[in-house]
């Protein structure tokens, strides 16, 4: 089995997109102190200051996106080798996580779902969720994934989707 590395932290917004995104949370900040100062200072009583909650709730939606693209999330990777499956990836606090193969009892792959189960030998399960990744890295994971367990020899079950 060939060996599989993706570095997941290079996948980020270009620096373009990111001024973009910053320049939208200005201007619809600004917007919303316009709104709500626009009744108070320059007597246009007709407009309400209460309608100044729109642009902030937009200025605060884009903002979180916006540090979310700008915030460097480092070291996220999922590797696969003949030995272990190894991955740390997430948004909030990823984890670094190894797995064994041998440790491995099934592989269950659902195909309606980028997710996939594994079963341990002592009874516990892991799902790796790889529903946020894009779909071409995700499809390759997971078809790695089946040929590593097939090599194994490993009991692969098919599912139509994951019950929790």
């Amino acid at each position: 089995m060939e060996n599989l590395y993706y570095n997941l932290s290079e996948e980020e917004f270009s620096k373009s997109r990111k001024i973009l995104l910053w320049i939208f949370v200005a201007a619809f900040f600004l917007g919303g102190i316009y709104v709500a100062l626009v009744g108070p200072v320059f007597g246009l009583h007709h407009i309400k200051p209460s309608l100044s909650i729109a642009p902030f709730g937009i200025s605060l939606v884009v903002g979180i996106i916006a540090v979310f693209a700008t915030v460097k999330r480092k070291d996220l990777f999922f590797s696969i080798d003949n030995d272990k499956i190894e991955f740390r990836y997430g948004i909030f606090r990823p984890k670094k996580n190894t797995i064994a193969w041998i440790d491995i009892k099934d592989v269950i792959m659902p195909q309606k779902e980028k997710k996939v189960r594994l079963v341990f030998n002592s009874g516990k399960s892991f799902t790796i969720n790889l529903t946020w990744l894009q779909r071409k890295k995700s499809g390759l994971i997971r078809k790695h994934l089946y040929q590593g367990s097939r090599e194994k020899n490993l009991n692969i079950i098919k599912v139509i989707r994951l019950t929790d």
